[in-house]
């Protein structure tokens, strides 16, 4: 087994590990009363401005591992081509994380997709059991070929539109077969799923606006989430709020 293929299945499993850790603590954060409040929009904007101190934070580390880097020795190989002494750092693959007006009001309608999504997810995982959460969020796919037809003009073959009605059929069955069935947990993952196939298709429109770079597209995502998430807070769950200070300052 080569190193390539080593890395490729250590990412693999270290992605599988995050994303079902990410469901498990985020139902608890959704949920559990005597953790968290029952505020599911003020904690997603907790996450999001994390995420904008992750990138900042990020983007100053990779900013002193690239001026590193320009410092490091050369190796000379024996064909005389010139190459780094040693690999790059992790984080220099994070840009400075800087918000410019312009850049974010082109990728404005991305982050009001992004608020959907991420909203109407951590809804649905508030109102369904862990268990029928990928089930409530299965037609991701279903809405990826209708808005490429819609939007981008791609062409569904018969094939796919039979494989398609055997997602909605094993959608449907499983809602049928769930025990705890919440109506309303169930229409926020099918919205959820409406949102994740919009998001996809936003982010390859305005990728090239931050110069193809995901991490910068992050930044711009979630400062922009932070501020549209304001008014939702305050009109949904500014009673909440205020009602739960106690448990938010307490230690």
């Amino acid at each position: 087994m080569n190193d390539g293929t080593v890395y490729i299945a250590s990412v693999v499993i270290t992605y599988w590990v995050v994303s079902i850790s990410m469901v498990y603590l985020n139902k608890v954060l959704m949920s559990h009363e005597g953790i968290s409040i029952p505020a599911p929009l003020f904690v997603t904007w907790y996450q999001c401005v994390i995420t904008v101190v992750i990138c900042w934070f990020a983007g100053l580390c990779g900013q002193r591992a690239r001026k590193a880097d320009e410092y490091a020795p050369v190796a000379v190989s024996e064909n005389g081509a010139q190459q780094s002494a040693r690999k790059p750092s992790f984080f220099a693959q994070f840009p400075k994380a800087e918000y410019l007006v312009g850049q974010a009001r082109q990728i404005f309608p991305l982050s009001l997709v992004f608020v959907g999504m991420i909203t109407f997810n951590n809804l649905c995982l508030k109102w369904v059991e862990v268990s029928f959460y990928n089930v409530a969020r299965s037609l991701t796919i279903v809405f990826n070929v209708f808005f490429s037809r819609v939007l981008l003009g791609i062409p569904t073959s018969f094939k796919t539109i039979l494989c398609l009605g055997v997602v909605i059929i094993g959608f449907l069955i499983g809602s049928h077969g769930e025990l705890n069935f919440s109506v309303l947990g169930t229409c926020a993952g099918v919205m959820s799923s409406l949102f994740v196939s919009l998001n996809s298709i936003f982010t390859k429109k305005v990728l090239p606006v931050v110069d193809d770079n995901h991490w910068k597209l992050t930044f711009y995502n979630n400062v922009n989430a932070s501020f549209l998430f304001l008014p939702l807070i305050f009109i949904f769950e500014g009673d909440v709020i205020k009602g739960s200070q106690d448990q938010l300052t307490s230690g």
